[in-house]
């Protein structure tokens, strides 16, 4: 790794003079030498690698002693360490954060998910690593890694900001590839096959399910406990999961839908089935008629597609931080 600067010693010379000490030094060596040893990294975390990160801040590894304090503000913070599975949708989030950050700044990517995607890379929601979306300055492998790699990982930033040497990785999208395939229709038509449908009871028409539910709950059943839907090869099914608690029975409905995926909306009934239909028509392309707020939930509002019909690609690209699986697999050669 090299030998991390530790004191002014390393940087300059110090002349006793008479009356007085001098130290001589570059303009440049002093500047690196006071970033890396206060780094002031953000408050900052996505998934179970922070878990890891918050364990080597803790009173046990202490990274007070190196000069790190966090910050809250991304005002005030000059490391950002990514640590946790990276989506597209919070990949806009982490952009922001990084441009609010004060300059000089560092990144660094914690854990497998952060690096490379890992095991989720090709799933349609995740970015195949952080530097698809920011530069980033050091990889700390693992998964999670232990509170010694993060230390090892701070250690060899502070290295490189010690010597004035910064050469970050940070990869850009093909734009040109990405609309090539973002232009194919992502969504084709089922064909009708015979299937025998799982559900034999419990159907009704798809005009009743308003008046179905507001008969619920009338009868009792006053918690709504999921709204899903199933993609079968001829139609789409949705379910409805009621609760009655004085009498600790359930009701499940199910509504066969048409072609156009369009059905009433029970929100005004249950509270809980506003963000439930509005989850469906995220993942299936179910359209809730008289919905107080009828869009996507999960994914970003310009994400093409519906990722739980049988016919979606799960690897679709998404600008500007998914790229293709051909793209992404071709910058893995290059390493």
């Amino acid at each position: 790794m090299g030998n991390v600067i530790k004191s002014l010693k390393d940087i300059g010379s110090f002349m006793k003079l008479p009356g007085a000490n001098l130290f001589v030094t570059k303009t440049e060596d002093l500047f690196n030498w006071a970033s890396k040893s206060s780094l002031w990294p953000l408050s900052f975390g996505l998934a179970c690698c922070a878990i890891e990160m918050m364990a080597t801040f803790s009173s046990r590894f202490d990274l007070d002693r190196m000069g790190m304090i966090t910050r809250a503000s991304p005002r005030q913070a000059d490391l950002m360490i990514v640590a946790g599975t990276v989506t597209v949708k919070m990949g806009e989030r982490i952009k922001t954060l990084y441009d609010q950050m004060t300059g000089p700044k560092w990144v660094i990517a914690a854990g497998s998910c952060a690096i490379s995607g890992d095991h989720y890379r090709h799933i349609y929601s995740v970015v195949p690593g952080v530097d698809w979306i920011i530069p980033v300055d050091v990889y700390v492998p693992g998964c999670p890694p232990t509170p010694e790699a993060f230390i090892d990982g701070i250690m060899e930033l502070q290295n490189i900001i010690s010597k004035g040497k910064t050469n970050p990785t940070f990869n850009v999208s093909q734009e040109a590839l990405h609309k090539e395939s973002c232009n194919s229709a992502p969504l084709v038509e089922p064909k009708v096959k015979k299937q025998k449908i799982l559900f034999q009871d419990n159907f009704i028409n798809i005009e009743d399910i308003y008046e179905v539910s507001k008969k619920l709950k009338t009868e009792g059943y006053d918690f709504l406990n999921f709204i899903t839907a199933t993609d079968f090869d001829n139609n789409l099914v949705l379910t409805y999961m009621f609760t009655n608690y004085n009498t600790n029975h359930t009701s499940e409905v199910n509504v066969r839908l048409n072609p156009d995926k369009k059905i009433s909306s029970i929100s005004d009934i249950y509270i809980g089935a506003e963000w439930q239909e509005r989850e469906v028509f995220d993942m299936f392309g179910i359209k809730f008629t008289n919905h107080p707020r009828l869009e996507r939930i999960l994914m970003p509002e310009d994400w093409v597609g519906y990722p739980l019909l049988k016919d979606y690609k799960m690897e679709q690209p998404s600008l500007p931080y998914r790229p293709s699986r051909e793209e992404y697999e071709s910058w893995k050669t290059k390493l």
